[in-house]
């Protein structure tokens, strides 16, 4: 009889066991159904608005502007034709050359027509401007934004004709919300061309200008990451988006601009030991402050004397310049007369 009691009892653990067996086949067959959910669903909305097409340009923009030529030049890679417009400087002798890259959804003219001012304020400076469509933006070729990812191309294929055209003169890189993590990671991949690895073959076949020629930044909305523009769009998804696509679709945008890794810039703006001018609002109304504060604080506080910043009263978002154009447009002025 004692037997006959242990078989049934061996009978019976081994049905429990089989039980949470199930019930564990089915959790994990449930989170890996929801994990690939959340991967479909970031990946077709990192799609949505990396398809998404940037403002139009103005037809009658040009006619506003001042002295100017229409210019073509294609990315390193031969792949695409970015348009702009080559504004020359008001004065005999060009001081510098200062390249405008705009953020997602912008277009040449980051302000609308508003921008012609800006451009003509900096043309009377002494320095001539290169403002031209990044990828998929208005007259420029291309299907996909990336938030500064592959924007960064665009801004080297912009210095390369700079480093053509006046190959002797400073250049001020202007970048404008996710315009200015395309600058950053623009700048670290020259560093890395002109790196003195004794294995680096690409300095002597570099069309691309050495990083010393970058000599300053002027920066509208700067963000740490490219991440933290994609995560606050993400952040006014409704439920349940919100609570996974913050982290998840900047990853799906990284991998779909080629696997592009994640920076940091606070540690290499902050180090930088070229003059910086940043612009913005008091408090950033879209971005959180862990994105940008620490930016302005660490870059005042380690290089006061290579630092100029302009606020904007009250809140905003890339909108400092119509806010309070006339500050602004002196902010630039002071910066450029101060370090050229």
């Amino acid at each position: 009889m004692a037997d006959i009691y242990l078989t049934g009892n061996n009978r019976s653990k081994k049905a429990k066991v089989r039980k949470v067996l199930i019930v564990l086949i089915a959790l994990i067959s449930l989170m890996a159904l929801v994990l690939v959910a959340i991967a479909i669903s970031s990946f077709v909305k990192a799609s949505q608005i990396m398809e998404e097409k940037g403002s139009e340009l103005s037809p009658f923009a040009a006619n506003l502007l001042p002295d100017y030529s229409n210019v073509v030049f294609q990315t390193l890679d031969g792949q695409l034709n970015l348009r702009g417009w080559w504004i020359n400087a008001q004065s005999e002798k060009a001081l510098a050359t200062v390249i405008l890259v705009h953020g997602q959804g912008m277009n040449r003219l980051p302000y609308g027509l508003n921008t012609v001012d800006l451009l003509d304020e900096l043309s009377a400076t002494g320095v001539s401007v290169l403002t031209f469509d990044l990828r998929s933006s208005a007259e420029s070729d291309g299907s996909l934004a990336s938030f500064g990812y592959m924007e960064s191309d665009d801004v080297l294929a912009a210095l390369a004709y700079v480093e053509a055209l006046a190959p002797e003169r400073p250049i001020i890189l202007y970048g404008f919300g996710t315009g200015t993590t395309a600058v950053f990671r623009a700048m670290l991949k020259l560093e890395e061309v002109y790196s003195p690895d004794e294995n680096n073959n690409t300095v002597k076949d570099s069309v691309l200008p050495h990083p010393e020629r970058i000599s300053a930044l002027i920066l509208d909305t700067p963000a740490r990451s490219s991440d933290d523009f994609i995560a606050a769009i993400m952040a006014g998804e409704e439920r349940p988006g919100r609570y996974f696509f913050p982290s998840t679709v900047p990853l799906a945008i990284r991998l779909s601009s080629g696997n592009k890794d994640k920076q940091d810039y606070l540690n290499y703006l902050s180090q930088l030991t070229i003059p910086i001018l940043l612009l913005g609002h008091e408090t950033d109304n879209f971005l959180p402050e862990k994105a940008y504060l620490s930016l302005w604080t660490e870059r005042e506080r380690i290089h006061p004397a290579l630092t100029q910043t302009f606020k904007a009263k009250g809140a905003g978002h890339l909108t400092a310049f119509p806010s309070e154009s006339r500050g602004y447009s002196q902010a630039i002025v002071d910066f450029i007369n101060n370090w050229f």
